[in-house]
């Protein structure tokens, strides 16, 4: 199996064992225009969104809470996103996990 391909894989699949880190560190090393880079620099964004919505998700709910002074209006808005957090994050762990996968096996 081709070491570049690993890498590739790992890059998705790093989602579980060292997101952000781990793509970063290809990104970083790898050949300017080769396919790992862009592997691992689509893999690196695909890290780093559930962050950026995670924080945006919070800053949200503290500014509700903040504004409103009401415990069951937060506390609603909070249920929602949350649970669509969760959805998000859950869907781009599977795919990261698919392409990961798919690279690996192709």
């Amino acid at each position: 199996m081709n070491e570049h391909k690993i890498l590739r894989g790992l890059s998705y699949i790093s989602v579980i064992f060292a997101p952000i880190i781990f793509p970063l560190i290809v990104w970083l090393v790898s050949d300017a225009g080769s396919a790992t880079r862009d592997t691992a620099k689509h893999a690196l964004w695909l890290h780093i969104i559930p962050t950026i919505l995670s924080i945006g998700v919070f800053t949200i709910i503290g500014g509700t809470g903040l504004l409103t002074g009401s415990s069951l209006i937060t506390s609603g808005v909070s249920g929602v996103l949350m649970i669509l957090l969760a959805i998000v994050d859950i869907f781009l762990v599977v795919y990261n996990l698919y392409r990961g996968i798919k690279l690996l096996a192709s």
